[in-house]
């Protein structure tokens, strides 16, 4: 359905109004034309009834109801010739017609109602008084009454119809009349000028408002993404006007711009965290390794060449404990800043689980695990960054080792899901805490013993680095754990 512009829509809608108005308007002025004219000529003839009686040379009806006849047809005819649109009718006390000069088809009425005759003798009418058409019995007419007395005895009423066709329909009043017609043409001229310019007028007027209009959403389609947070505004709908739809954009960038704030003081206040930590944990390393190296500088010729080599060991073990959270810290920031771009390909998940395996399995002889990874008969085939997801596997096989004790095991297996592979790495670690499972995936959280620490290595970055990574491929990642009875961390990858 096409949307008109605001101001078609308001040209439209004051047309409409000048129309209906103006037919409104004619159809009062023919009404109250027509009642005047009634009126009028009702005033001019009130007294043509008892004109008429009063120069009648013989009485219309005598005393025993014997009507003449003659007489009325001669009023009649007289009266007719002065003005055609008039009939006479004799009429008794209760309005029973007693003659009349008409064909007697044309008369279908034998009684007239006797309310308005009274009361135009009785001069209480307001305006023109109407009485019925003996012709018509659908249209009332004005209309002259005498009464006709002998002495105090009322004999009956000469009853005498005024313009009985004057009341016309509008059809027919426009049809005949020259007058009407050109009101008619010139009231249709002043709608089509008033649609024509408040077209114009509203055109400029409202420009500013729709550029605007286009320009907002235009904006929202491009700079404001979709948050879970505000309302969806709907495209492309009929009932929206540009108002309406700068109220709605205004609403939605209002939402956006104080989520925005929201955003910039949480990352404020991760800026200060972030910093806080890594003082913490940059000063325990390196006062470590600055105090070794210290002591074999200072007692260099005192210390057994086993115990140098201790220290040295412990030193290096540190530089590499800082090289590698700063490796880490790299890496998380190019993820929030957006600098890194998945760059998609069709591989094996099942050869990339055995290669990590064989990364890790020295390590986990060490420290006495045992990794088992369970596999489908097929291959499993993935569409996603090998590079990023190797990265995956590491650090959730890192945290996997990390947690779980001596004798304990890590269980890999892969699985299929309609259209999707599903990992999983469980361990039998000491497990999290319910509570504490919606925080794991946040930096620097790390849960130790059932309770929140903050830590720069391990859980606190790793698991952070897992979300972003694979938020880059629209992928989900679940937890789940129990105390004392590991944790499984599982996601899920397009099959090819």
């Amino acid at each position: 359905m096409m949307k008109l512009p605001l101001y078609s829509r308001l040209s439209l809608v004051i047309t409409v109004i000048a129309l209906i108005s103006a037919c409104s308007f004619l159809s009062l002025a023919l009404w109250s034309s027509n009642q005047y004219h009634q009126e009028v000529t009702q005033q001019l003839h009130r007294g043509l009834a008892k004109y008429v009686l009063e120069h009648q040379p013989s009485p219309l009806i005598s005393t025993d109801n014997i009507v003449n006849h003659q007489g009325l047809k001669s009023i009649a005819l007289n009266t007719m010739m002065i003005n055609p649109a008039v009939e006479v009718y004799l009429l008794d006390t209760q309005g029973m017609i007693l003659g009349h000069a008409l064909p007697e088809a044309s008369v279908s009425a034998q009684q007239l109602d006797m309310t308005p005759v009274l009361s135009f003798l009785s001069d209480t009418g307001q305006g023109a008084i109407l009485g019925d058409n003996p012709r018509d019995n659908n249209n009332a007419n004005i209309f002259s009454v005498a009464e006709i007395v002998d002495g105090d005895k009322s004999l009956g009423y000469l009853y005498i119809i005024l313009a009985s066709h004057s009341a016309k329909t509008l059809a027919e009043q426009l049809s005949n009349s020259h007058v009407i017609r050109l009101t008619l043409c010139a009231l249709v001229v002043l709608v089509l000028f008033l649609g024509l310019s408040s077209g114009l007028t509203f055109m400029v007027i409202s420009r500013p408002l729709y550029s605007l209009s286009q320009s907002v959403r235009e904006y929202r389609q491009s700079n404001l993404e979709p948050n879970q947070n505000l309302e969806p505004v709907p495209e492309n709908q009929p009932s929206i006007n540009e108002v309406e739809e700068l109220q709605q954009s205004f609403v939605m960038m209002q939402d956006r711009i104080q989520l925005q704030f929201d955003r910039l003081n949480e990352s404020d206040q991760l800026r200060r965290e972030l910093v806080s930590n890594i003082s913490h944990d940059l000063r325990t390393p390196l006062a470590s390794m600055q105090g070794y190296l210290e002591t074999l500088l200072l007692m260099s010729d005192e210390i057994e060449p086993a115990k140098k080599q201790q220290y040295l060991k412990i030193a290096h073990r540190h530089s590499q404990h800082m090289s590698d959270m700063i490796a880490q810290l790299f890496e998380l920031s190019k993820l929030d800043t957006g600098r890194v771009e998945p760059k998609f390909e069709v591989f094996s998940i099942t050869e990339l689980l055995f290669d990590i395996k064989q990364d890790y399995e020295l390590a986990a002889q060490k420290k006495g695990v045992a990794i088992e990874i369970a596999l489908p008969s097929s291959n499993a085939m993935v569409n996603a960054d090998i590079a990023l997801i190797q990265r995956v596997l590491q650090n959730l096989m890192d945290n996997a080792l990390r947690h779980t004790p001596k004798n304990g095991e890590i269980h890999v297996n892969i699985s299929f899901e309609g259209k999707q592979v599903r990992v999983n790495i469980q361990d039998t670690g000491d497990g999290i805490e319910q509570d504490e499972l919606p925080f794991v995936f946040e930096r620097y959280y790390q849960a130790k013993s059932g309770k929140s620490t903050k830590n720069a290595i391990g859980a606190g970055l790793g698991l952070s680095i897992v979300k972003r990574i694979l938020d880059l491929h629209n992928a989900i990642i679940e937890v789940e754990s129990e105390r004392f009875r590991g944790t499984q961390f599982s996601f899920y990858l397009p099959a090819m």
